[in-house]
């Protein structure tokens, strides 16, 4: 947990932002591949949802995130496309050696919900426990305003 001298982070990028980098993904996405292009409707929905991913991914600061970095990476992949971000320093931790006995019963549970949460969250598989736990909540707040912008764009379109 986070002490209270230490505040987590977890600003979520401006609906805005996202906004702006969906419908141009969408707008490019068009101009390649035009309505009555013989597409298909499961390829488009594909390209539709990675636009979707990496435009919030993007907004998100693009690398500043572990999650945002894996989407980028993983649509770059995608891509044919090699990605290299630069190099941040990483904070040193400590793991518990296993091998010591564990004085709290419920630290397995602890740790098999952690490795749910890691296969859960894109880049959080070697993440430590409390640095996923903040990944995973910025993670969602992101999800979250991706679904609100995506429902205003169907609002916005839709037949009244």
């Amino acid at each position: 947990m986070a002490s209270a001298d230490k505040l987590i982070n977890t600003y979520v990028p401006e609906k805005d932002v996202f906004a702006l980098h969906f419908l141009q993904s969408l707008s490019n996405l068009r101009t390649q591949n035009p309505l009555n292009s013989p597409d298909k409707s499961i390829d488009r929905v594909r390209k539709i949802k990675k636009a979707a991913y990496v435009s919030m991914a993007r907004a998100a600061g693009g690398t500043s995130r572990l999650w945002s970095r894996a989407l980028l990476r993983r649509a770059a992949k995608d891509d044919n496309k090699s990605v290299r971000f630069s190099r941040r320093k990483r904070k040193v931790t400590w793991k518990i050696s296993s091998k010591r006995k564990r004085s709290n019963q419920r630290a397995p549970v602890v740790e098999e919900a952690a490795e749910r949460l890691r296969n859960l969250v894109p880049g959080g598989g070697g993440m430590e426990t409390s640095k996923l736990m903040e990944e995973t909540a910025h993670y969602i707040k992101c999800l979250s305003m991706q679904v609100k912008v995506m429902q205003c764009l169907v609002d916005g379109l839709s037949p009244k």
